[in-house]
Parts: structure tokens; sequence; C-alpha cells
């Protein structure tokens, strides 16, 4: 979930979490009845509590709820739909800003089969497909093998910028990922391309990191970085914009490098040159680590640095990594440090007290 920072104060962060929000209603298609299990009549009731507390989230940050679950929804899916889409209408809402929640396995099958028929062109000549996306809601663990965005057991881990995500996703939006005093990391989209390009002209940029393609290259790369590691993982390497002045800074993020036989999670970060010596790195890369322990439940990071790059190794070792065994990891011709950190042995506060 997106998780802005504690450090830039609880009102701050409500607004960084309402600033961010692009879903307005949640089409509830699921009974609630006290925590009841499915009734005689086998209609489905979802957790009473758990949806209280999302319903109020809702409430908070103004997403509509329009509840069809006591309505009968006579004729086809596309009728149920058509229904659907006239309540939005009257709200002022089109269907891409909503989220359809339901039990019924035909209607999230409709609705997400709709993808193919919504497929468009975004700015940057990707395919994004875009309409309601579907939450499937699947009562007492019963495996089936619906058509939906996501599938849920239970609302106990999700709320609203849960919901977002998947109508962000649906809707070729990228996350944001989380907030620090000064900076926002969010996913990279195409349209972040000139300003990277602009960020890797940076003097030393590249002594220590691969250039990006070119151009026609760098966009076939990302519209599957985009649509494999984001979407498969939720996570994968970040932009990182200063918040006051909106400016793409650095990047960011969490990756995979091949080791032995091992796949391990590993922390990278870049800074533009303008923005270095003023303690970004350790800011975003502080925040990065918790969140990738909070809520990504990563328990091991690691990071492969140059032997050269003094600035870093320094980094790192403020944040708690240390080095394994000799260090020594041969990438072509360079010598990389192998550096680890174990996200488990960290406590709550280990990484506030490592600032700078």
């Amino acid at each position: 979930m997106e998780n802005p920072k504690k450090d830039i104060g609880i009102g701050e962060a409500e607004k960084a979490i309402q600033k961010q929000l692009t879903i307005r209603a949640a089409v509830w298609d699921i009974p609630v009845a006290g925590g009841k299990g499915p009734a005689a009549d086998g209609r489905v009731y979802a957790d009473y509590e758990e949806v209280s507390r999302l319903m109020q989230e809702m409430e908070q940050y103004q997403v509509k709820k329009l509840d069809i679950s006591g309505r009968e929804k006579e004729g086809s899916c596309q009728d149920a739909y058509e229904k659907i889409l006239c309540l939005l209408r009257e709200q002022g809402i089109v269907e891409e800003q909503a989220v359809l929640v339901t039990a019924d396995e035909k209607l999230s099958g409709y609705v997400y089969s709709l993808r193919q028929q919504y497929t468009d062109a975004g700015s940057g000549g990707e395919e994004i497909p875009h309409g309601m996306a579907a939450v499937f809601y699947e009562k007492d663990g019963y495996q089936k093998d619906a058509a939906a965005d996501i599938i849920v057991q239970g609302f106990q881990e999700t709320g609203i910028q849960f919901l977002d995500r998947i109508q962000k996703r649906r809707n070729g939006i990228p996350w944001n990922i989380l907030y620090t005093k000064r900076a926002c990391v969010r996913e990279t989209a195409l349209s972040d391309l000139d300003e990277l390009y602009a960020l890797y002209e940076g003097e030393g940029i590249t002594d220590y990191t691969e250039p990006l393609f070119e151009r026609e290259a760098e966009e076939a790369y990302t519209k599957d970085y985009i649509r494999c590691m984001y979407y498969y993982y939720g996570y994968g390497m970040w932009v990182v914009r200063e918040r006051q002045t909106d400016r793409l800074i650095g990047r960011a993020g969490i990756g995979h490098r091949e080791q032995g036989n091992e796949v391990l999670a590993e922390l990278g970060y870049l800074i533009g040159k303008e923005y270095q010596n003023q303690g970004y790195a350790q800011e975003v890369c502080r925040a990065i680590v918790e969140y990738a322990r909070d809520e990504l439940e990563i328990t091991q990071l690691h990071c492969f640095i140059h032997s050269r790059n003094a600035v870093s190794i320094h980094v790192a070792e403020k944040l708690g990594f240390t080095l394994c065994g000799d260090g020594s990891c041969p990438d072509g011709q360079e010598k990389m440090l192998h550096y680890s950190c174990s996200l488990s042995e960290l406590s709550p506060g280990c990484l506030e007290s490592k600032k700078e």
C-alpha cells in the first residue's frame, strides 16, 4: 500500500494521499450483514467490520460508494453494467474513475473482458487498457478461476489506496509509492523519459551505472518493465521527484540480481548531480528500506557497488548494510562490492537513528 511517511506529519500525509487519488467511486456488489457467512439462499456476506472500516476510509477521502448489492440484476451482464454506468453518470463519474467490487463471477468476468475493447494508445504510443477495474470477492476461500484485475478473500488488507492502485493499474497510471519530507517516489512512466535522458547527461552519472538505451529501445524496455516488473512484483526501480517542484531528481528502488543460483533483491539508487551532497539518497533509500520491510515483507536487501564509488558505499553503510565476506563480486571487468542488510533485524527506529 502507499506509504506516506510518518515524518511528514499526519495532516501533510493526509493531503498527500488525497492529492494522489484518482478513484472517485467504488461500485459495491457484496451484501454486508454483521460478519455472517453465506446465507441459506447462497448469497455472500462480507465481513462487517472490515467493510465498515473500508467505507469509512472512502468517506474520509470523498470516494463514493454505489451499493448495488441489494438490487436485482435482471438480464445479461451487459444490461447490469449499463445500469452501473447510469448510476455513475448521475454522480458525474466516468467508468475509468471507478472500481467494481463484486462476488458475481460472471459480472466480474464481463467487466474485466472490456479491457480488450477499451485498449487505447497512450501519449507515448503504449497500449493502455482502460475502463472500470474489477475486484472479485472470493468467499470462504473457495478457489474460482474468476476473471478480474485482482481476487481478494477478505478486506482486512485492503483500503482506499488499495482500490485506487487497482484502478490506476487498469488505466495505465503510475503508482505513487511513498513520500519523504522532500521527495515523492513513484513508478516510472514513458512521460518521464525526457527528464531521465537529461538526468543521465549529468556529469559523472554514468561512471558507475549503465547509460540509457537509444530512444526507441529505451521506450520498448520501459513498456516491458512496466508490464512485467511492476505488474507482477509490485516494485522495481522508480523515479524520485522533488515534492516542492515536481522535478525528476533521480531514480531509486528494488530490482533483481542473479547471484549464483539465487535471485537477490537489490537496492539501487542514483541522484542527479545538481542534487547530490544534500542527503537525498539517504533520505529516499531509508524510506525504501522501510517500505521493503513493512509493506513488501522483504527480509534481505543487497547492494552491489563499484569499489571506487565512495559516495554510494557511504550511503549503504549509513543505512545499515554491511560488506559480505571479502566483498569481491566480479562484474565483467569491474570489481563490485557486495553489501547486504537483514531487514528483520532492523528495529523500527534503527533507520531513523542513522540519519546524517
